[in-house]
């Protein structure tokens, strides 16, 4: 899984040397809404979102270049809302990753089978920002091949876009998930 990681690192960490176009957006609104006081996410859903999307990083590391597929919720209550999913449904994660001057890490669960109906286990990477410019949760995810599961031809992508839609809905209220997070912050900052 050091590919995974590896992988996870050049998505999220090199944003900088990035472009992306999305090639998959629904509009419809899911959750409770709540009205920010941000002009670029007028409203906020909590268990819900605004809508959601995949959009492909091309990340770039020694010259070389290669496109990750990255599914966006957009508009939600928390970015972390796809790390509290994971780590509610599979308990805590195997990996954390901290890219160069990121304040929160990505984290990542490995080998998880998500969709019941399948024998497949999945490794997911989670992420999110929350700021003036943009407030999502995402996610991306590997099959046992190592393949980028959210690829427009991969055929079980619509089944994880609806399980990831469907968990989101369903987060519990459960603090647990923060308690063990914040800690995490705190001993990584060196801090109490």
């Amino acid at each position: 899984m050091k590919k995974l990681t590896l992988i996870a690192f050049i998505l999220f960490g090199i944003l900088s040397c990035s472009s992306s176009k999305t090639i998959f957006n629904n509009g419809n609104a899911v959750g409770i809404r709540q009205k920010t006081s941000n002009p670029n996410t007028p409203y906020i859903y909590k268990n819900g979102y605004k809508n959601f999307e995949i959009k492909p990083i091309l990340t770039i590391r020694n010259n070389d270049s290669t496109y990750i597929n990255e599914l966006r919720f957009n508009a939600v209550f928390s970015a972390m809302y796809t790390k509290k999913l994971m780590y509610d449904k599979y308990g805590k994660w195997d990996k954390e990753v901290w890219p160069n001057g990121a304040t929160r890490p990505i984290l990542i669960w490995e080998k998880r089978k998500l969709i019941e109906t399948q024998n497949e286990l999945y490794s997911v990477a989670t992420n999110g920002t929350e700021s003036m410019k943009e407030m999502f949760a995402s996610v991306s995810v590997f099959d046992s091949k190592n393949r980028d599961c959210l690829s427009e031809n991969y055929e079980a992508k619509d089944s994880l876009i609806n399980f990831f839609a469907s968990e989101i809905r369903n987060l519990s209220s459960n603090k647990k998930f923060y308690d063990v997070y914040s800690k995490m912050i705190r001993e990584h900052n060196g801090t109490k």
